[in-house]
């Protein structure tokens, strides 16, 4: 077993240490319309897109990547409602996602997404915005620059 400790990471006043134990994490979201949620995540975003299971006539899953990471997107159904109980939109998840053209990215996504923060440089020292996916998932796009 392989553990490696990165950099700390500050987030607000708090400060973060992720071990990492030869794992790697591979969030899954529930999602109400999955073709809209790849076109968001694909047209908007700029993430890749990967194959639809079971097919691409009858989709009920597929992953979305941005550089080598994946972020699964799965359609809510009555049969997976209980990973869900308390309905969609993240109940306090927050995906971040570190980007070198956050500006870029910033000025793409702008007026084609719902805003929640808008780019500015935090005091911890991340250029940063913070945008809701269709389903009411928040996602903050940063890049540090102190």
């Amino acid at each position: 077993m392989t553990i490696s400790v990165p950099p700390l990471r500050w987030i607000g006043r708090a400060v973060f240490y992720i071990i990492v134990l030869d794992m790697k994490l591979e969030p899954l979201i529930y999602v109400s319309d999955l073709r809209k949620s790849v076109e968001f995540y694909t047209k908007i975003l700029g993430f890749r897109s990967g194959e639809f299971y079971p097919s691409k006539n009858n989709p009920s899953y597929t992953p979305v990547f941005i550089g080598t990471y994946k972020l699964m997107l799965c359609l809510a159904r009555e049969s997976n409602r209980k990973f869900y109980p308390k309905g969609l939109g993240g109940s306090g998840l927050q995906l971040f996602v570190q980007a070198d053209d956050v500006d870029e990215i910033y000025q793409k996504a702008k007026g084609k997404v719902q805003l929640i923060d808008g780019i500015e440089t935090k005091s911890w020292g991340d250029r940063e915005f913070t945008i809701k996916d269709p389903d009411g998932y928040l996602i903050s796009f940063y890049k540090p620059v102190l």
